[in-house]
C-alpha cells in the first residue's frame, strides 16, 4: 500500500531514511504536532551495537508523578469512619488499632434482638481508632472506628 505525502508515517519514514543517509553525527530535525501541539525534535540514528548491549545503562528521568503511590479513587474523610447501622449490644471487637483492613473486613459484632450482625470497614485502611469494647450498648449513627 502506497503511502500518500500528508501521511505522517511518510514523513516519519523519510526523516529515518534521511537520518540513515547523513550518518549518526547529523541529527535530522523534525517537528511533530500532537492534539494540535506542535514539537521540534532531533532525531539521531544508533550505532546497531547501542541496541544490541544488554548491560549498556541508560540515563532516564523519571518524573515524581510516577514514584507517588496511587489516589484511592473518591475517598472523603466521612467515607473513613465506620458507624453502627443499628442499635444493639457490642459482641466482639476484632479490629484493633495499628491493623489493616480491606473493604468488608470485620470491624465489629453487634447483637440486636437476638442476631448478631457483622459490620465491615466501609473502605480499606489502617485502624487509627476504636470508639467502643465488647459490652458496649451503641446506637445508629454512632462511630465505632475511624481508619486512614
Amino acid at each position: 500500500m502506497p503511502m500518500r505525502p500528508q501521511d505522517e508515517r511518510y514523513r516519519v519514514l523519510m526523516a529515518a531514511a534521511a537520518a540513515a543517509t547523513l550518518g549518526p553525527d547529523h541529527p535530522v530535525k523534525l517537528r511533530i504536532t500532537l492534539e494540535g501541539q506542535s514539537y521540534d525534535v532531533d532525531v539521531e540514528v544508533l550505532p546497531d551495537q547501542a541496541l544490541d548491549d544488554p548491560d549498556r545503562e541508560v540515563d532516564m528521568a523519571i518524573p515524581d508523578s510516577v514514584l507517588l503511590p496511587p489516589l484511592l479513587p473518591d475517598t472523603r474523610p466521612e467515607d473513613r469512619i465506620c458507624r453502627s447501622p443499628l442499635a444493639g449490644l457490642i459482641v466482639s471487637v476484632p479490629a484493633t488499632v495499628g491493623r489493616f483492613l480491606r473493604q468488608d473486613d470485620p470491624v465489629v459484632i453487634i447483637e440486636a434482638m437476638k442476631m448478631q450482625t457483622t459490620v465491615g470497614a466501609p473502605v480499606e485502611g489502617l485502624v487509627e481508632e476504636v470508639a467502643v469494647a465488647a459490652g458496649d450498648s451503641v446506637k445508629p449513627g454512632q462511630v465505632l472506628c475511624r481508619l486512614g
